[in-house]
């Protein structure tokens, strides 16, 4: 029983230190989108960038895209590197990027939408920080005809959040003034007589507070967090030494975890 009880802590040890490695989300951090917008017309240059995060381990571009990719395409995008461009863009490559690195740890991740459509609305890639002001352009695909004739302005422009009509605007772009939270949501827009954007999330995110008594420095907190996460190291490797050292323990004295149900049925017939 007891060879069978240490047979099981050592599962469970095994299981605890494969969940701490899992993978991690690192809270504010966001692959870097050239250029800055998350709505993009087909056949435009679009890169994704992951800078280092934590100046230590090699970040690459994931991807998951909302459609399947045919078989026989392929793209630099397809394989993880630090980063990477997709020229030209194709509605397929629509979908979720984030950075991720060789610890499993990764970043929020940003959705991309590439339309065939004459519209898409510019949402910032990076969140909004409250308290500031935004602009959302809606963009009219500039053809030919469009540039010789100037009539872009002439447009009517209706401008949607989840789903539901804010306002309709002759000019191009819609401002949201001082930012708030009840500000986050998907944000699309309409041009008359072309068509709509797809539909973005525009995130938003609370200010960076100053230092005070009851707020310790950002610098502190991230301290604390590296010295919390090497004491966790340490005792996790101390109770797996102790662990191991048991077990070569009862192997020296006969006992193997892998024979332990046989030795104790071959006890039970004496």
């Amino acid at each position: 029983m007891e060879v069978t009880s240490f047979c099981i802590l050592m599962n469970m040890f095994v299981l605890l230190i494969e969940h701490s490695y899992t993978a991690q989300k690192i809270d504010g951090a966001f692959p870097y989108i050239f250029p800055e917008r998350l709505q993009f017309f087909e056949y435009e240059s679009v890169t994704v960038q992951c800078k280092l995060i934590d100046g230590v381990n090699a970040w690459r571009v994931m991807r998951e895209l909302h459609k399947a990719r045919p078989t026989n395409s392929s793209d630099i995008c397809s394989s993880p590197a630090p980063s990477c461009t997709i020229k030209p863009a194709l509605e397929r490559h629509s979908g979720e990027y984030w950075c991720e690195n060789d610890q499993g740890k990764r970043s929020s991740a940003v959705n991309i939408s590439v339309t065939a459509s004459l519209v898409i609305l510019e949402i910032p890639t990076q969140p909004v920080v409250e308290g500031s002001d935004v602009t959302l352009p809606c963009i009219h695909k500039e053809t030919e005809l469009i540039a010789k004739l100037k009539t872009e302005l002439n447009h009517i422009r209706d401008f949607y959040k989840n789903g539901f009509h804010l306002m309709t605007l002759y000019s191009s772009n819609m401002a949201i003034l001082n930012v708030t939270k009840a500000d986050e949501g998907y944000y699309k827009c309409s041009i008359s007589g072309a068509g709509e954007s797809p539909e973005s999330w525009l995130a938003v995110s609370k200010p960076l507070t100053a230092p005070n008594e009851e707020s310790p420095p950002v610098q502190c907190q991230q301290s604390k967090t590296v010295v919390l996460q090497s004491a966790v190291k340490a005792a996790l490797l101390a109770l797996l030494s102790a662990v191991i050292g048991v077990i070569l323990y009862k192997i020296k004295q006969g006992s193997n975890c892998f024979f332990s149900g046989e030795r104790t049925h071959d006890s039970q017939q004496a």
